[in-house]
């Protein structure tokens, strides 16, 4: 519980929290009821009574929601400062309600380091050329910050089981002329600290022994093909765009994800990561151009290499300078 203690601290009154419990197997519902009534804040607590999976799960907690804009949060997420939602809701009013933005985050394991996807605090437009440029900033969900009337606009259950729905939503959003924002303030804790250790990570689930070993993608097809029915539903998809969807990933997520998992000690993930994404393997692959496929299987083999061969070491000194260029 305590991302919740760090959201009670907000100043802005007028927030209202949405739980959508995915069958959680702890006492995540027992301790939600038991605060719900002396809670600084309303909350508004759901338990499914089945696992509809992280994409309608996250559809349905906007879909709960009253307000007219909802900030989300993962379960091991939480606000980073006491005026954070105060200071979003006064961006929110100068620059006339914009629809769909995101912000910056700190891990909770270190303040200090920033993790920037947004370079301004400002309105940044609209169109397809801005949704790809900017679609990786919505793999990560908490900071993601939606306007709720337009988002209701595109909400669709088409990408269920994508893991990615919420960046085919705003895709979809920002191509068709929804007003994109991006806010440079931390106002997102990632990961929060359970004593000593991470709560709910990632890192609690990858192999760290040969015995564990498994062939991975790390959801990154998924990735390519929201991307890829976005733009072309939104009649945007040329050789180029598709060049580019397929860049994004083996030139800068694969290579990051390799060297992440190498510096959690998780050789056997990267190496199944490295069988996992062989270009080849990707059925969108075949939409590439002849000279495409050679640029990006080129890239493939580079950006293993990277990642296979850099030591780690300067991966962790680097790693908030390559987060900014990689959402670039």
């Amino acid at each position: 519980m305590a991302n919740l203690k760090h959201i009670e601290q907000q100043t802005y009154p007028n927030i209202e929290l949405v739980i959508s419990d995915d069958c959680s197997k702890d006492e995540t519902a027992t301790e939600i009821l038991k605060i719900q009534q002396s809670y600084k804040y309303p909350i508004v607590f759901k338990r499914n009574e089945k696992n509809l999976g992280y994409d309608r799960n996250l559809r349905q907690s906007l879909e709960l929601a009253s307000g007219d804009y909802c900030f989300i949060l993962g379960n091991d997420d939480s606000l980073n400062n006491p005026g954070d939602i105060e200071f979003l809701v006064n961006f929110l009013e100068k620059n006339d309600f914009p629809d769909i933005g995101f912000c910056n985050y700190v891990e909770d394991n270190d303040r200090t380091i920033l993790y920037e996807r947004a370079t301004v605090t400002g309105l940044i437009g609209s169109g397809y050329q801005l949704a790809l440029k900017h679609s990786g900033n919505f793999t990560f969900v908490a900071g993601l910050i939606y306007k709720r009337s337009s988002f209701l606009k595109f909400n669709t259950a088409k990408f269920d089981g994508s893991i990615f729905i919420q960046v085919y939503i705003a895709c979809m959003m920002i191509a068709s002329g929804c007003k994109l924002f991006s806010i440079k303030e931390p106002l997102v804790i990632k990961d929060i600290m359970a004593g000593e250790e991470h709560r709910n990570s990632y890192r609690d689930v990858i192999a760290r022994r040969w015995k564990d070993y498994k062939v991975v993608d790390g959801g990154m097809p998924s990735i390519i093909n929201v991307l890829i029915s976005s733009f072309s539903e939104a009649g945007v998809l040329t050789q180029p765009v598709i060049y580019s969807i397929f860049l994004r990933i083996y030139g800068s997520s694969y290579p990051h994800w390799l060297l992440d998992y190498r510096s959690n000690k998780a050789f056997p993930e990267a190496i199944g990561l490295m069988v996992g994404l062989y270009p080849s393997k990707n059925k969108h692959y075949s939409k590439l151009s002849f000279f495409n496929k050679i640029r990006i299987y080129s890239r493939y083999l580079f950006s293993t290499l990277i990642g296979i061969i850099t030591p780690v070491f300067i991966f962790r000194r680097l790693k908030s300078t390559l987060y900014k260029w990689r959402k670039k």
